[in-house]
């Protein structure tokens, strides 16, 4: 099992069915519990059941603790962090990579930098910006960061700057993702740039890059980054009093999110609701009342 085995489960599948006609296929051991449970856990998480891949990665963390094998545990750690984080369970999650970088030191294993990122994303969406902060700053000093690593990290310390409205800081996120063009994703590039634009005031210049960002983010298959590009654009428009396009955004935020049942959907809907009301827009109204999900039941 790898962590990235759910982010790469269909090319591996692609792999292992490429192979040259008449080739002896070598013999494989038997598939262990671990590895059973794994694949289990991936197919609910590409299918978007992120409480079943919870329910399931977690017992892919009891087995490899059964395993005794250090990598096995912290990739599943790390992928049981991943869904929770998908969940908006925060706190269970950073739980989980605390857990993952604990069993890193007691086995003597070197610094997990892909580790340090998920746990510093995670601090930034429960709104953790000095942590979030300083875990992304150690995983853009540390001299082993893989160029990909070091890209998302500046993505996600460039979202926090704009979020301070540290614009140097911000500038200096964005030019790093424009020299590292070749590892760097386009829409990350943009999306901060967009953020630079609201906060200058440039707000119909903000609103055609999110615009781009989020069909980027579409056709990269990102559903997660073009809702939040979609829910970012509406944002900026409820701020500047374009109420029929913050609607229009906020339900195509709202709408894509409520499927794949993202708990930040029902925010944008309601929010998409309010601009549809006062803007006059009944139809828009009526379609996001029927796609609002119920309020969760207190805890």
């Amino acid at each position: 099992m790898s962590r990235f085995s759910i982010l790469l489960g269909l090319l591996a599948v692609g792999l292992a069915l490429g192979g040259c006609a008449g080739t002896a296929e070598p013999q494989q051991a038997a598939t262990s519990k671990r590895e059973t449970l794994d694949r289990s856990a991936r197919l609910a998480f590409d299918q978007a059941q992120y409480s079943q891949a919870v329910t399931l990665y977690a017992a892919v963390v009891q087995a490899a603790l059964a395993e005794d094998s250090p990598a096995s545990i912290i990739d599943a750690r790390f992928n049981l962090a991943l869904c929770q984080t998908y969940l908006g369970d925060y706190d269970a999650a950073l739980t989980q990579t605390e857990w993952a970088d604990a069993e890193r030191r007691r086995r003597g294993l070197p610094v997990d930098p892909e580790l340090q990122l998920l746990a510093g994303t995670i601090h930034y969406r429960a709104g953790r910006l000095d942590r979030a902060q300083a875990t992304l700053s150690a995983v853009l000093q540390a001299g082993d960061t893989s160029p990909a690593t070091r890209a998302r990290a500046h993505f996600i310390a460039g979202l926090i700057a704009a979020d301070l409205a540290a614009l140097p800081a911000l500038r200096d996120h964005i030019a790093a993702l424009r020299e590292g063009t070749a590892v760097a994703s386009r829409a990350d590039y943009l999306e901060l740039q967009a953020s630079l634009l609201r906060l200058e005031s440039d707000i119909d210049g903000a609103l055609r890059l999110l615009d781009q960002v989020a069909d980027l983010r579409r056709v990269e298959r990102d559903y997660r980054g073009m809702t939040r590009a979609l829910a970012s654009a509406g944002g900026i428009a409820e701020q500047a009093g374009r109420l029929q396009a913050a609607g229009n955004y906020l339900y195509r935020a709202g709408r894509s999110a409520a499927q794949r049942n993202d708990p930040q959907a029902r925010d944008w809907l309601r929010r998409a609701i309010n601009a549809g009301a006062r803007s006059g827009d009944t139809a828009l109204v009526r379609e996001a009342e029927a796609v609002l999900p119920p309020a969760e039941a207190p805890r």
